[in-house]
């Protein structure tokens, strides 16, 4: 091959893959501005009302118990909601919507205080307060003839944070959840499709305490769902492939025991 051909092809190979891009990012665009961007701005205008009417009424929800890892936070009120498309305080091209993020404040009057010892503790807990993003403050002390300690003071204001933002390159849209209950994270992503009416009343239920089935994760996730699937699949067609027949099931009579790979698949199958 001369060094002319050699060029050719490279410029070929190059001339292909960049067509190949293009039309992967053009799926992506398609699916992104017919499925994705109309369920993004149904949800920023619904969480827009929800917030407007909130901050209106002036009614504060109540947060009972909020945290038994620190239950001098006691009963708290989530008020003071906010809604913004830029993870700061504006709003993007609502035509472009690529994050919803609301938050708002569970508090309630005073603060309270608490003594730890062990310095290894004592940086454990700074780190966590931090990352939870608290308002708190620390003083070391050390008496005389005494252990040295430190003395944390918390103020009762935990800031929560609800976003659901575009994963593009996947077609899917994430839910993250900070703070919302117990100083937990929570963070799911969705196909486009679950993203109806039923959908958006199960988040808006949670958001408001009536409802918390929407923050409790299932078993086993969409993606390792296909995964099993896929697997399950296989090896299906390995055993027919090898006996000639399909994977006994498990109601047949000759079976000495139930099939795990059938079980499995009826189970995904009645859950999908």
């Amino acid at each position: 091959m001369g060094v002319l051909d050699e060029l050719r092809k490279k410029a070929d190979e190059k001339k292909a893959a960049e067509q190949q891009e293009a039309k992967i990012n053009d799926q992506l665009e398609t699916i992104y501005q017919t499925k994705i961007l109309p369920k993004m701005q149904f949800m920023f205008d619904s969480f827009q009302e929800a917030i407007n009417y909130l901050n209106f009424l002036k009614e504060p929800v109540q947060v009972k118990n909020y945290c038994p890892r620190y239950p001098q936070f006691g009963n708290l009120f989530q008020s003071n909601y906010r809604i913004n498309t830029d993870g700061r305080i504006g709003l993007t091209d609502y035509n472009r919507l690529m994050q919803i993020n609301i938050s708002f404040f569970c508090e309630a009057n005073g603060e309270f205080s608490y003594r730890m010892e062990s310095d290894p503790l004592v940086e454990k807990e700074v780190q966590f307060l931090q990352a939870k993003k608290l308002y708190f403050d620390w003083k070391h002390h050390a008496p005389l003839g005494g252990a040295p300690y430190t003395i944390f003071t918390i103020q009762r204001k935990i800031p929560v944070t609800f976003r659901v933002e575009v994963d593009y390159q996947k077609s899917m849209l994430k839910v993250s959840i900070k703070n919302h209950e117990n100083l937990q994270s929570f963070a799911k992503s969705f196909s486009p499709e679950q993203l109806d009416n039923n959908f958006l009343d199960s988040l808006l239920s949670y958001f408001l305490r009536k409802d918390n089935r929407f923050a409790k994760v299932d078993d086993i996730s969409i993606e390792n769902k296909n995964a099993i699937k896929a697997a399950v699949q296989s090896k299906a067609a390995n055993y027919e492939q090898k006996y000639g027949q399909t994977p006994p099931s498990d109601d047949e009579p000759d079976s000495p025991k139930k099939n795990p790979i059938k079980s499995l698949f009826s189970k995904l199958h009645k859950k999908s």
